[in-house]
C-alpha cells in the first residue's frame, strides 16, 4: 500500500511530483524485473492522505505479475488525479485508511506493508504512537519515504516514531526533485528482499 502526502504543505507541482516519481520508479528496469520475478506477484494500491476526515483511495488494489502488468500499471499511476485539497499532517489517519485498505487486498499476502510518504511531522504525537502500535501488533509493516525539506531531519523522526515491523526501514528524497530515485530504491529493497538495516551497522540482510 502506497501513502501519498497531500496535505496543505504539499501542493499540486509537488504532488505532482509524487505521482510521476512512482510511475517512473515503476517504469526502471530493476523495478519491473523484481515485480516479474516475485513468486505470486505483487499486489499495490495507493491512497492519498491528509488530515482526520481527508483520506482517498487514489487507485485501487490490481495485481502485478510480469513486466507488460507493471508498464501498463505505471501509465495508470502518471494519470492519477489527486483527490484531495489538503489539510493538516495527520500520520495516524493515514496509516489507519491504509489499513483498512490492506484488509480488502486480493488474494493471500505473505507478507503487509504500508509506504507511508511524506514532508512533515504528524499533527498528533499520541494518536501517532497508538495506531503504531496497534498496526504492528497486527504484523503490518511500515515503511517510510521521509521528504527532506529543512533541517528537522524527518528521517530520523521517521525512523524513530512512524516505521516499524520486521526489516522496517526509512528511504530519504532531499526534496521533490528527488522522489523518483528513492522510490525506486524502496520498491527495489521491498520486492527483491535486499533492505537496509538501521540498526546493525548499515548491513544488509536479507527478508524472512
Amino acid at each position: 500500500m502506497l501513502a501519498f502526502d497531500v496535505s496543505a504543505s504539499v501542493n499540486d507541482v509537488e504532488f505532482d511530483l509524487q505521482r510521476s516519481g512512482t510511475a517512473d520508479a515503476l517504469r526502471s528496469d530493476l523495478v519491473a524485473a523484481a515485480i516479474d520475478r516475485a513468486p505470486g506477484g505483487v499486489a499495490i494500491a495507493i491512497v492519498q492522505w491528509s488530515s482526520r476526515t481527508r483520506q482517498a483511495l487514489g487507485m485501487d488494489w490490481v495485481e502485478l505479475h510480469d513486466m507488460r502488468d507493471v508498464a501498463t500499471y505505471a501509465d495508470r499511476v502518471d494519470a492519477m488525479p489527486r483527490r484531495l485539497p489538503g489539510g493538516g499532517t495527520m500520520i495516524h489517519s493515514g496509516l489507519e485508511f491504509a489499513a483498512r485498505m490492506l484488509e480488502a487486498a486480493p488474494g493471500y499476502a505473505h507478507r503487509q506493508v504500508i509506504d507511508i510518504a511524506g514532508n512533515g511531522r504528524t499533527d498528533d504525537e499520541k494518536r501517532l504512537r497508538e495506531t503504531r502500535a496497534k498496526l504492528l501488533s497486527e504484523g503490518i509493516v511500515i515503511n517510510g519515504l521521509a521528504i527532506e525539506e529543512d533541517a528537522a531531519s524527518l528521517t530520523r523522526y521517521f525512523e524513530a516514531y512512524v516505521i516499524g515491523g520486521q526489516n522496517a526501514f526509512v528511504i530519504t528524497a532531499d526534496d521533490f526533485d528527488d522522489f523518483a530515485d528513492a522510490m525506486e530504491a524502496k520498491l527495489l529493497r521491498e520486492i527483491s528482499g535486499a533492505v537496509f538495516s538501521m540498526w546493525h551497522d548499515k548491513s544488509i540482510a536479507p527478508v524472512r
